[in-house]
């Protein structure tokens, strides 16, 4: 399909763009990075001398010195140098979304800290919107405007990054947020977390996929699935849950369930 809502798929693939999990394989190892970034520009049109500059210029952006690493091969740089790389690549073409799927999960905690502050630099000077896919909690708050939350594939809530985490209305989500450990040595999880193994997703559960291992599930739960309800403006707060549906007939409508860690599954919605 060569149009989509009056933007051609080349226009689509110019104001989209990815950032992997692997900085690694993410790059071609023949190419020294100053033309990795300077290969897009170049097949939308710009000239050898207009796709270097955009590189250089790029390079400065996310912290590398064009004069020190343009010249050079991935197989010579750190991860985190690698991962600045494969950034400026993809704003290379000066997209209005990025999707970086994992895109810290490989580094190390203190050159995760630095990409992340980059991030976020760089999303407020070319005023970006992130789709940042993420199972790090404290990642996924500290990039995130607003956080979709999924299981087993399906979206169970979504919200401002503040109620998320402040006042979570889906069983699994609050499970996930009481998953995370605490600095404090004597701030234990003693608890077991929830009974039961992760569902098959190839044959689900019926109605609600999270209702074998929730703790308030009762008959309307299997009967059929929640709805997620109605996404009206950024500030909504839904979670697809028969307990905040008022006519499902759940005994324990209205109530917020808490909960102990499942196994960790968020995708986050950044600036949208």
């Amino acid at each position: 399909m060569e149009e989509a809502h009056g933007l051609t798929l080349r226009e689509l693939r110019r104001d989209m763009q990815m950032i992997f999990q692997d900085s690694a394989s993410s790059l071609n190892p023949r190419l020294p990075v100053e033309d990795s970034i300077a290969y897009g520009p170049r097949v939308h049109g710009a000239s050898r001398a207009q796709g270097k500059k955009i590189a250089r210029e790029l390079l400065e952006k996310v912290g590398l010195n064009p004069s020190l690493f343009g010249s050079r091969y991935p197989h010579e740089l750190s991860g985190g140098q690698k991962q600045r790389v494969n950034v400026a690549r993809a704003l290379a073409l000066n997209p209005r979304m990025l999707i970086l799927d994992e895109a810290v999960s490989a580094l190390d905690k203190s050159i995760e800290a630095q990409v992340l502050n980059q991030l976020r630099y760089l999303k407020r000077h070319f005023n970006l919107t992130y789709v940042f896919i993420s199972h790090d909690l404290n990642v996924v708050q500290y990039v995130s405007d607003r956080v979709l939350v999924m299981y087993l594939g399906q979206v169970v809530e979504i919200g401002p990054v503040e109620a998320i985490y402040g006042r979570a209305k889906h069983p699994y989500t609050r499970a996930l947020l009481n998953s995370r450990l605490s600095m404090n040595p004597d701030d234990r999880i003693d608890e077991a977390p929830l009974t039961g193994e992760p569902p098959n997703p190839i044959k689900p559960p019926s109605g609600c996929r999270f209702r074998i291992r929730c703790p308030h599930a009762e008959k309307v739960c299997a009967a059929r699935p929640p709805a997620i309800g109605s996404w009206i403006d950024r500030s909504s707060h839904i979670a697809a849950c028969h307990m905040q549906d008022a006519s499902s007939g759940h005994s324990r409508t209205g109530h917020l369930p808490g909960g102990v860690a499942p196994h960790p599954a968020i995708t986050v919605a950044a600036n949208l």
